[in-house]
């Protein structure tokens, strides 16, 4: 009878053990579920990360604003930290994510009118929000938020302005939140 309790116990504890700790395994924070494959980054490239980053966001700025005239020189610092960052990269994921920061920031610098820069701009929001998508946790790092505008498109902005979209042609188009980080 004490042998039979003990091993339902244990059968118990087992099941539970499986059925509660499997789903808490799967659902890590640094996961992403959106996409095929998580992007690393080398401490080393983290810096240009960071340095892209920055000028990525002068860059939101200056698209909000309205203005392209002074964007060609934080493209060129976006450049800039991207070949860095392909430098200090080992291959992978963290090397392909700088390799399109910098092909689209190419493209960027010698895009002609507003709507070429943002399509640009859409594509290095991409770059960067899939590297967000890997590890959420840098959102709050950052103080960044992502934001999506009724057209679908998406871009990062510094978490205590007020959401702006570059892509609107309007100032007063409204747009809608999809991840907001919290403190």
């Amino acid at each position: 009878m004490l042998k039979s309790n003990y091993f339902k116990k244990y059968v118990l504890l087992f099941l539970s053990y499986y059925f509660c700790f499997t789903d808490i395994i799967s659902a890590q924070e640094g996961q992403n579920h959106f996409r095929d494959t998580m992007i690393t980054l080398d401490k080393k490239t983290y810096v240009h990360f960071q340095a892209a980053l920055l000028s990525y966001q002068y860059i939101y700025s200056y698209l909000v604003k309205g203005g392209g005239d002074g964007v060609a020189d934080v493209v060129q610092n976006l450049i800039d930290a991207a070949k860095q960052g392909i430098e200090t990269e080992s291959e992978g994921t963290g090397e392909d994510m700088m390799q399109n920061i910098l092909e689209v920031g190419e493209k960027l610098k010698n895009a002609k009118g507003r709507n070429a820069q943002h399509e640009a701009f859409f594509a290095i929001s991409d770059a960067f929000i899939s590297y967000f998508g890997s590890w959420p946790n840098q959102l709050i790092r950052n103080r960044l938020k992502i934001c999506r505008c009724k057209n679908g498109h998406q871009w990062l902005q510094p978490e205590s302005s007020p959401t702006a979209c570059p892509y609107a042609t309007n100032k007063f188009l409204d747009c809608l939140i999809i991840v907001e980080t919290k403190y």
